[in-house]
């Protein structure tokens, strides 16, 4: 067994697999590699049962597993019965169990398994069955049952290392299980809601529709589109650090157990650190999903925090295109608007500077956006300024206009900056302009093109 074998158990594609079954396919696929196993299947807990859901086999044809899996996919072990079969006494009893070789035991007698190996001119010989335990919840989930250690094509029994190995291969599994069956259910209820949200959106256009223009409902239709586009790629951006990061140090843990440099509290602690970010994971589907809820009542918020708020959601994208954020905030400006409005036009303008940056080759240790945020009587002033070279004065007065873009070849609309300027002049009474300076930054000129919201402080009803 070697240290990369060991590695791919905490292979970061398992944390990407959207279909549960290919996800518990991969799993078993990499626990047999890490024991020398030829066969193996996976049981999960379903209240009184454990249910049939994975079945592999290296020694017989791919046509032969499939019947065999076909047979055996209603299956269902009642947990009462724990005397009868082995995946359920190491499901009860907790405990990874092993058995030399099933035609000499005396506790089971494996009438399935032997019938298989009559159907199939198979020899099934040696058996570890394991418990499927998350490390903190403590909860079992299933059974992983291994068949048949091989070692240069002898088969020999499964040793008590292989046994702590699978128990720590298990706690990994536990991890993985609990949290894809916790992303199904957070993605389930996203998508009611989604659903519920877009059965009110059809109304509303439909109300729309009554009042304005057939365009009007087009429009805003092509701009929530853009708008989850982009959402989705800011969330690739955001899991993309913390899912690296669960993958070195479940790697590092597995080196360390297979070189025996094993400390348990170092252990505990890592898992832990494994935990928290995958509840770093978690929050951040709730926080794009607030992000992204329509207002229904104007408050009272701080204007600071809006601003955070956006430059949060698109964070990690800049970051992967090298471009600095230089902020300069007052904290103490409030103003009573539609906040998540509000969010999204900065959003957008910001999406727009990230473009212009990139389109335009600024080198990559020179990119920066300013974002300025100052009361000038009792107007809040709000300035974005990027240095990718400013906007081409044949085009400034075009900028917001319905339709209107640069970038035709790379599938661009023109909504984004239309609907901003729709957002902060029609719904949040303000106004919204651009216009070019120049600026220095690390000792050098840059033409900037400044992109700036004002909206009255403290507006009251």
């Amino acid at each position: 067994m070697h240290e990369e074998d060991l590695y791919h158990i905490c292979d970061p594609k398992l944390f990407n697999i959207s279909d549960f079954d290919i996800l518990l396919n991969e799993i078993l696929n990499q626990s047999r590699n890490i024991l020398n196993a030829e066969a193996g299947s996976i049981y999960m807990n379903e209240g009184d049962f454990l249910s049939f859901n994975i079945f592999q086999n290296d020694s017989i044809s791919y046509e032969n597993v499939y019947r065999q899996f076909h047979a055996l996919k209603d299956l269902k072990l009642p947990l009462a019965e724990q005397e009868k079969y082995l995946a359920v006494k190491s499901f009860v009893s907790r405990k990874v169990i092993t058995i030399d070789d099933i035609y000499e035991s005396e506790e089971y007698n494996f009438l399935g398994a032997k019938e298989f190996d009559k159907n199939f001119n198979y020899r099934t010989k040696s058996i570890i069955t394991a418990p499927i335990i998350h490390p903190f919840e403590q909860n079992a989930i299933g059974v992983i049952q291994l068949l048949n250690k091989s070692v240069n094509g002898n088969l020999v029994k499964f040793t008590s290392k292989d046994q702590e190995i699978l128990t720590m291969v298990c706690s990994f599994i536990g991890l993985t299980i609990t949290k894809a069956q916790n992303d199904i259910e957070k993605l389930k209820k996203l998508n009611l809601e989604l659903e519920k949200s877009n059965e009110e959106l059809k109304e509303k256009v439909c109300e729309e529709v009554k009042i304005s223009q057939k365009k009007s409902s087009i429009i805003y239709h092509q701009s929530k589109l853009v708008s989850m586009g982009e959402m989705i790629g800011n969330i690739a951006h955001q899991w993309r650090q913390p899912l690296s990061a669960i993958s070195t140090i479940a790697s590092g843990l597995n080196f360390n157990i297979e070189i025996g440099n094993y400390n348990k509290e170092e252990t505990i602690t890592s898992l832990n650190r494994i935990v928290n970010t995958t509840q770093h994971l978690s929050q951040t589907i709730d926080d794009f999903r607030n992000f992204y809820k329509a207002d229904k009542e104007k408050c009272n918020f701080a204007f600071s925090k809006s601003i955070e708020s956006s430059l949060g959601i698109i964070q990690a994208s800049l970051s992967d295109s090298f471009i600095n954020i230089i902020c300069d905030l007052d904290e103490s400006i409030h103003i009573y608007a539609y906040e998540n409005e509000l969010k999204q036009s900065i959003l957008n303008i910001l999406h727009n500077a990230r473009d212009a940056i990139e389109e335009n080759s600024i080198e990559e240790d020179c990119r920066v956006i300013f974002v300025e945020l100052k009361k000038e009587e009792n107007v809040a002033v709000l300035k974005i300024k990027d240095n990718a070279g400013g906007i081409d004065k044949s085009i400034v007065s075009k900028i917001f206009d319905q339709n209107f873009t640069t970038k035709e070849d790379k599938g661009g609309t023109g909504i984004g900056l239309y609907m901003t300027k729709q957002i902060i002049e029609e719904h949040l009474k303000g106004l919204i302009e651009v216009n070019n300076e120049n600026i220095m930054y690390k000792n050098k000129y840059y033409k900037c093109s400044v992109f700036t919201i004002r909206i009255l402080c403290n507006q009251a009803k």
